[in-house]
């Protein structure tokens, strides 16, 4: 037996033989005794599941039709055991040493049900792009009404706080996290660790990458269920949106519609002054510039 905090961790994947193994090989190499790994693939057919079995008991896991990433997530906490918790998507992968430091700091700070640290965009072939620039300092206030600053794959937080707030909500596609964040926030106090815990593959047709209107749409309905307005990167992302599609359609001579769409550009951006005073900050452009490059990446097919 050992008193080291023992963590629970949890693999949704889908036909992501390309990168599993990596992701695995991130969790079975922190070097920290005290893990509980479930791999809960929802029947892969493109060479996963033989991964899986080619690891013989290193790594429990199961490959069965589910509901989609939310459900997999909330089954595979069901179906283990450990204080601390984290979800590592299969095209992700853990920092080394990230496991010892996410346990010392829980160990010290009792009073903490969340912690997050920094993040990594990475290529296809693990290769830095960028540092994920949005992360920054806890403020609930930031959380609330500006900007989803945490990255999933370095966050980590207590069973006990998870359950309280009733795990991830499996109806959720794009914004599960965020919601999740949202409803711990309410009632567990939260702390950034200034230590890069985590790798997020960018590969174009990630699910923030290719959600478009349906994922505002879905982040949108959350806080309209909390009785709040959305975000401000949630506006300036509309008008983002709208800026492009305007400028498409003056490229192809649709003028009444690029009109439509810069004046959506102009109304998103108008109604929340909070979006406005963000584009007077340093931060927020090298945000922008950040996204600028992921998506000419992205569009680039690299």
């Amino acid at each position: 037996m050992t008193d080291r905090p023992r963590f629970a961790i949890v693999t949704p994947s889908f036909n992501t033989a390309r990168y599993i193994g990596v992701a695995i090989r991130s969790v079975l190499e922190q070097h920290y005794a005290n893990i509980d790994y479930l791999v809960m693939d929802g029947g892969s057919t493109d060479g996963t599941v033989e991964i899986l079995r080619s690891l013989g008991n290193q790594v429990r896991w199961v490959s069965q039709k589910d509901e989609g990433q939310a459900d997999a997530i909330k089954r595979g906490f069901e179906q283990t055991e450990g204080d601390i918790l984290a979800w590592l998507n299969s095209d992700d992968f853990f920092c080394s040493g990230a496991f010892e430091a996410v346990a010392g700091y829980f160990s010290t700070h009792p009073d903490v049900d969340v912690v997050y640290g920094d993040a990594n965009y990475v290529d296809a072939d693990g290769k830095v792009i960028s540092p994920c620039v949005h992360v920054e300092p806890y403020s609930p206030k930031r959380l609330f009404h500006y900007s989803d600053f945490i990255v999933q794959p370095a966050a980590f937080f207590r069973r006990r706080a998870y359950e309280a707030v009733g795990g991830v909500d499996p109806k959720l596609h794009w914004a599960l996290d965020y919601d999740l964040w949202l409803k711990l926030a309410r009632k567990f106090k939260f702390a950034y660790l200034p230590r890069v815990l985590a790798n997020y593959r960018w590969l174009g047709n990630n699910k923030s990458a290719t959600g478009g209107a349906n994922r505002l749409d879905e982040i949108e309905s959350l806080f309209k269920g909390m009785g709040m307005p959305p975000p401000a990167y949630i506006r300036l992302e509309r008008v983002n949106q709208h800026a492009r599609d305007g400028l498409d359609s003056i490229a192809r001579g649709r003028i009444v519609s690029a009109a439509g769409h810069l004046g959506g550009a102009l109304r998103n951006l108008l109604s929340s002054r909070r979006a406005m005073a963000s584009l007077f900050s340093p931060h927020t452009w090298r945000i922008v510039w950040v996204g600028q490059v992921l998506r000419r990446r992205a569009e680039s097919g690299k």
